[in-house]
């Protein structure tokens, strides 16, 4: 017996049930079947330390609308989830809570061993979080399968990998200038440095010339590392210091002289176009430095603080760097050195992790060597081999591989993947992937592993092989390698997806993914990136709370990735796409208690009606579209046609029409019952990839064939396929012409008040033979549609239009109602009469603004826009008035 759903739709009540039923019986488990196709996703690896953000909910909601369609059509899918171990930003949040404890607890007082066992400690209490956070979005993970980037097996495939670049070459240790964090005490890379606008000073510094002949002026914001300079530089073709190059000059607050040095990098614009040279606090003074064999005095310790050394002097020694700065500004200043302080903004780095200011610093790292290893992942984009969805991204992606610098893969830290070099006492250096008990050199068992660990970006590169058993050439390699499709956010193309590529070439011969998709970022209602050091990031668990997952799914999907990268965040959007999942429940009210005791059988399809024959039509033609849009990756437009389709179309009109036709069929008949089984059952399969939860709830307690009735879960049944035998455009354009009739005598009723109790009489006149054959077989759902409500409806030729008459075209069908006998016109010229004053007024005050030339020269580009729409708006309100009156006046 058909069991009918409550009266309300509750989310939560049916997200916990359908949740616990998934889990229950293991419904995610990877099962292989060697006779199907293979779908495979990779989960970009979200941190330990994270919590679900609107990132991970759009980003895990486009994957699993993939995953759940294709497990639907009948592929072997794999979506491999896990969590990456995030070096930095999870040593910071144990040291944070180590710090908490009474008393407090320093990391480098207990030591490494005993640090490591304190993050792993916190990684069982507290590291998983973000999966429990994302069960409530209802993503259909390999839920066995999550790894770790710190599991025994992925560790095996990192040294595997770190130790056949070493021996190839690829990877060597060098001494340059890098991003330092003196907060986390390790060197970042360029993508992991995020740089914001801060005001400070640009200062004029006059460095005397040693033989008397002047001073050059040199502009820097950061004085504090004047003791590390080693030259000034000019350009070698400015006028104005080419006298310089070659003499000496006396550094500022010190005794030592520096050589005046000509160098094409100067920028002769900026600044005073003289450039102090500090090679280890500045990685383009580093460059300089190599070209004129310059030394390169280290005078900032690793926590940000001036050395005690020879070169920085005795006042400013062991001074924080910023205290450092306001200390030498003001001796400058007492030496009449300083020319001019002068209020500057520049992008400053700081550190994405703990937002310090980053500290260039010259320190040993381990590097790989790119060139090389990027030329056959730039060919793998341009070859198309991987493509980039949407494609203007393969130009970022490009862009930076053709330019790639050396990869600074050592970091700094206890939490990671400990670097696998060791030297022995005789000083042999070499990389081992297990621990080694001896040199493989000199046989000396007195080796010491390397203290760095290595980037984290360096074991995610490996995530889509190596989650897979890589080095072995296990059966999830073969069944799944590549990957089918990655999407990822567009800030970690360079940072991510590239690695990616790369190294699944050199490692595997084989490209990683063959799509990258690059979803939209979600931001704030006024256009701000979302972050929660800024408290304005939106919480999807909230979302999911107040308007159901199924909702926060919808709009997701909606977003697509085709459209407009940057998506403004509109809690609107979801309320409208809650009261969609509520029109859905209560249709399957309806539904369900028209089909209690119902046994799907076949559709006698000669006794289809015209509206029969109309949705059946829709329905396949929008199945047909909607797995084409998903083929496509086209997320937004499949979503519109599901949604138009259950709206507009199935509810609002085919529910309707079938409850008088169920009215007057014969119990034994039930046609249009099996229509609705029929539609309603294969339309809860096609939304399910996207509502999961709701279609779940809705698809157990609808009468199923034979075929799926011993079914656990709607998602191991088929994706609902097209039926050519029910694509008829004739029926489509017929229904078609009946339905924009009915709508137009909707709209004459509403623009004129006519009261809802109110009978109409409706002439329809057309010349046009075949449209008059169309409303007179239409006739009868214009005579029965309760909105029409019409005491009669005439179809003529060409008829005469009564006074005080409504009319509008459809196609070449005038819809004419006459509107004396239902309406007190007068009071409605009135009521018209006093809005038309109303609007003119307000469009003279819109308008006054908008003549203001002092408001449109200062007011935001985006308010002048809102005000011209505002006023657009108002002359079509206006023109509407005018028209009705003219109606009431005939």
């Amino acid at each position: 017996m058909t069991e009918t759903p409550k009266s309300a739709y509750t989310p939560s009540e049916v997200e916990a049930k359908w949740t616990k039923h998934w889990f229950d019986n293991e419904v995610f488990s990877l099962d292989i079947n060697p006779d199907k196709p293979k779908f495979s996703i990779a989960l970009p690896p979200p941190n330990i330390t994270g919590n679900l953000h609107m990132g991970h909910a759009l980003n895990g909601t486009l994957q699993d609308v993939l995953i759940r369609l294709k497990r639907m059509q009948g592929y072997n899918v794999l979506w491999q989830a896990g969590t990456d171990h995030a070096g930095i930003s999870t040593q910071i949040v144990v040291e944070r809570k180590l710090r908490e404890r009474k008393p407090p607890v320093l990391r480098r007082e207990m030591g490494r061993e005993a640090f490591e066992a304190e993050v792993w400690k916190w990684r069982e209490e507290s590291g998983g979080q973000i999966f429990n956070q994302y069960k409530k979005l209802g993503v259909s993970f390999n839920w066995d399968r999550l790894a770790f980037t710190l599991d025994p097996a992925y560790v095996k495939a990192i040294y595997r990998v770190f130790v056949t670049l070493f021996n190839e070459g690829f990877i060597y240790q060098g001494n340059r200038v890098t991003n330092w964090c003196p907060r986390c005490l390790t060197s970042l890379s360029d993508l992991e440095v995020v740089h914001e606008d801060t005001k400070g000073y640009l200062y004029h510094i006059d460095y005397k010339a040693t033989d008397g002949s002047g001073a050059l002026t040199v502009a820097t914001t950061r004085p504090e590392t004047l003791f590390g300079d080693v030259a000034v530089a000019v350009h070698p073709s400015d006028e104005r210091y080419k006298k310089f190059i070659g003499k000496k000059v006396k550094l500022p607050l010190t005794i030592r002289e520096l050589p005046v040095i000509g160098d094409a990098y100067v920028d002769r614009e900026f600044g005073t176009g003289a450039l102090k040279i500090t090679p280890a606090h500045d990685a383009n003074d580093w460059e300089v430095g190599q070209r004129h064999n310059l030394p390169s005095p280290v005078v900032i310790d690793a926590e940000g603080k001036m050395l005690d050394n020879e070169y920085v002097p005795q006042q400013f020694q062991k001074l924080d760097r910023f205290k450092c700065r306001e200390a030498a500004v003001e001796q400058l200043k007492a030496e009449e050195l300083l020319v001019q302080e002068q209020e500057y903004t520049n992008g400053v780095g700081h550190c994405e992790r703990c937002n310090t200011v980053i500290e260039p610093y010259l320190s040993d790292q381990w590097y790989v060597r790119m060139k090389e290893l990027a030329e056959p992942a730039i060919q793998a984009v341009e070859e198309q081999r991987v493509v980039f969805i949407p494609d203007r991204y393969a130009s970022t992606y490009l862009d930076w591989m053709r330019n790639i610098r050396d990869w600074n893969i050592s970091r700094q830290l206890w939490w990671g993947h400990r670097i696998p070099i060791w030297t022995c006492a005789n000083g042999h250096v070499e990389a081992y992937e297990e621990s080694p008990t001896k040199c493989s050199k000199c046989d000396s068992t007195q080796l010491e592993q390397d203290p760095d660990v290595l980037d984290t970006w360096f074991s995610s590169a490996l995530w889509p092989f190596a989650t897979l058993g890589w080095p072995e050439n296990t059966r999830l390699m073969k069944e799944f390698y590549p990957t089918t499709v990655l999407s990822t956010a567009r800030e970690i193309i360079n940072l991510w997806v590239s690695r990616m590529i790369f190294m699944s070439v050199k490692f595997t011969k084989m490209i990683p993914f063959k799509h990258v998709l690059i979803h939209p970022v979600v931001q704030t209602k006024d256009g701000k990136r979302m972050s929660k050091s800024k408290m304005n990031s939106i919480d999807p668990l909230d979302m999911i709370a107040k308007f159901g997952a199924d909702a926060n799914r919808f709009y997701f999907c909606s977003l697509g990735v085709k459209g407009d990268q940057d998506v403004r965040f509109r809690e609107e959007r979801l309320d409208e796409y809650k009261k969609f999942a509520n029109k859905l429940f209560n249709a399957g009210n309806f539904v369900l208690t028209q089909l209690e005791g119902f046994k799907p059988s076949a559709i006698d399809d000669a006794k289809l009606t015209l509206a029969d024959k109309w949705i059946l039509d829709l329905y396949n033609v929008m199945l047909d579209k909607v797995v084409e849009d998903f083929n496509n990756y086209d997320y937004h437009d499949a979503a519109r046609e599901l949604y138009d389709f259950t709206w507009d179309y199935f509810c609002d009109w085919y529910l309707e029409i079938a409850k008088g036709q169920m009215s007057e069929e014969t119990a034994d008949s039930g046609q249009t019952k099996k229509i609705l089984c029929l539609i309603f059952e294969g339309l809860m399969r096609a939304l399910h990839p996207i509502m999961p939860f709701i279609t779940e709830e809705l698809w157990s307690k609808v009468p199923k064939s034979p075929l799926f009735a011993d079914l656990i879960s709607i998602m191991f049944a088929p994706y609902p396929r097209p039926d050519e035998r029910y694509i008829d455009d004739e029926a489509e354009s017929q229904m078609g012409l009946i339905v924009r009739v009915i709508r137009s005598i909707r709209d004459i009723r509403s623009t004129f008040s006519v009261p809802a109790s109110a009978e109409v009489e409706i002439l329809l006149s057309t010349e046009n033979k075949d449209e008059a054959e169309t409303l007179q077989k239409g006739l009868v759902y214009i005579q029965k549609d309760r909105t029409c409500r019409a005491s009669k409806v005439t179809i003529a030729t060409n008829a005469t239009v009564p006074p005080r008459a409504a009319t509008q075209m459809v196609a070449s069908v005038k819809v004419i109602v006459p509107l004396g006998n239902v309406i007190d016109v007068e009071k409605a010229k009135s009521k018209l009469e006093q809005r038309q004053a109303a609007v003119e007024k307000d469009i003279e005050k819109v308008q006054t603004q908008l003549n203001n030339a002092d408001f449109r020269a200062r007011a935001p580009k985006e308010k002048v826009d809102g005000i011209e729409a505002q006023l657009a708006d108002l002359n079509n309100q206006l023109e509407s008035i005018f028209a009705q009156l003219k109606v009431l006046e005939s």
